[in-house]
């Protein structure tokens, strides 16, 4: 099991980094075929039922138009003898929860999982990031020296197939999506693009891509590398390497010449000191630009010690409801660091990158702070998957994940399904890329230019 592969499975199981898969994300033919007694298809049907029953936050649901569910689907349920019967049974049922973060993962994946834990066949990376923009996968970022380098892989370039999976055979399926699913659909099929990206260290990676300047495809071969960054564990997950960088852009005229950037892949608590000297590394600065871009979320309440460093009062980036507790994400001014120095939170602008792959923790602090005024937010339109959900053994063998929350940001809007909307939008395009243009970071120093001198 990859890093990049534990970390969809983190979003998937309430990391609070989560995407939308269907109910089943790969059905081979030999789960095609295979006959499951209808007595097993019954079972799992009512558990999924009856989970949903007893944890979906939503009371109002599973008192009414969830009982219709049960009286509608059982009796085919009980008919069901083959495991692509039990696939569309479970996938009609889900369908019918006005929620993402409800899926499937089928038995076989599980397995895969168990078996490739362990930590040396962890933690590769072929140094490549791919992006979906006008109806192509474009290479979004390339790191120095990694195998995607060497092979003279650049920004731009056009990736057609990565390992087995066509890109256009996928997005042409995403396109003949409706509107209200598409998005969602867009993010998920950017992170499967990715993870591929991501295998066990030593592992081989092919791609076919369109180098620059040419126009036929190309095949490149790209063993993994191990991933940099600083290694932890959170719960029953693998060892992740999670990434903080951070720079100081030179801005004349403005307050210490600069405008700070901190990056981060994933929020995790073992990322607090390095993104409390990333922080100050750039506090003298006119402003802050927050990357958020590709970061799948991570453990929900590091928003609040975060946040701190950037307001002036105590305020909340919104509310996660469950039945029986909610949670405030109060945040309060960092006003000390941990080696006792008094300093005051950064008064100064703040702007914040998201895009498609910046989904669940990443949104929900990127539309607090939005809601509240304190950032500005720049980029693509995020995933719209803020929901933390857990994990449930269904008698199929498969496991259901479930949502059992709702947010609700500042101003008691919801981002589920939709995304942070940017309040500069600003579409990703293989001209920039292929110029090493950032548009998204470059609009933003530029807000942080205008409004540090008004």
């Amino acid at each position: 099991m990859t890093v990049g592969r534990w970390l969809a499975l983190a979003a998937l199981w309430g990391m609070s980094g989560c995407t939308s898969t269907p109910a089943r994300t790969a059905t081979t033919s030999a789960e095609v075929d295979e006959r499951i007694p209808s007595s097993v298809a019954l079972a799992t049907f009512d558990t999924l039922w009856t989970v949903v029953k007893e944890t979906y936050v939503d009371t109002v649901f599973v008192n009414g138009p969830w009982n219709t569910v049960r009286d509608s689907l059982r009796q085919q349920a009980m008919a069901v003898t083959t495991r692509s019967g039990l696939d569309r049974l479970l996938t009609a049922t889900l369908a019918q929860i006005p929620e993402s973060h409800f899926y499937i993962i089928p038995s076989s994946v599980a397995e895969e999982v168990r078996a490739d834990t362990d930590e040396e066949s962890a933690g590769g990376t072929v140094g490549l990031s791919l992006r979906i923009a006008s109806g192509k996968a474009l290479v979004w970022r390339v790191e120095p020296g990694s195998p995607a380098a060497m092979a003279g892989i650049t920004t731009g370039q056009v990736v057609e197939q990565v390992r087995d999976r066509v890109v256009s055979t996928s997005l042409g399926k995403v396109l003949s999506l409706p509107d209200a699913s598409r998005q969602r659909a867009f993010s998920e099929l950017s992170f499967k693009l990715n993870r591929q990206l991501t295998p066990a260290v030593g592992d081989t990676v092919r791609i076919r891509l369109i180098e620059t300047g040419n126009t036929r495809a190309v095949e490149r071969q790209l063993v993994a590398v191990p991933m940099r960054g600083t290694v932890s564990k959170f719960g029953n997950l693998p060892p992740i390497a999670g990434v903080v960088r951070s720079s100081r852009h030179p801005v004349p005229g403005l307050r210490g010449g600069c405008v700070g950037t901190i990056a981060f892949n994933i929020w995790l608590p073992a990322l607090a000191p390095e993104l409390q000297r990333a922080v100050d590394s750039v506090a003298s600065c006119a402003g802050i630009v927050i990357d958020l871009r590709g970061n799948p979320g991570g453990v929900g309440a590091m928003v609040m010690g975060f946040g701190g460093y950037f307001v002036e009062s105590p305020v909340s980036l919104g509310t996660m409801r469950m039945r029986q507790l909610s949670l405030n994400y109060a945040i309060n001014p960092r006003v000390v660091r941990v080696s006792g120095k008094q300093t005051g939170p950064f008064k100064g602008p703040v702007a914040i990158l998201v895009d498609a792959m910046s989904a669940s923790t990443s949104e929900i602090f990127a539309t607090g702070m939005q809601r509240l005024g304190r950032a500005k937010v720049f980029g693509q339109r995020s995933a719209g998957a803020a929901l933390p959900a857990l994990m449930h053994g269904l008698p199929s063998g498969d496991t259901f994940v479930h949502a059992v929350a709702d947010f609700t940001d500042p101003a008691g809007g919801r981002i589920e399904g939709s995304g942070v909307v940017p309040d500069q939008l600003i579409p990703l395009t293989q001209q920039d890329l292929s110029q090493n243009i950032d548009a998204p970071l470059e609009a933003a120093i530029k807000w942080i230019a205008a409004a540090a001198l008004e």
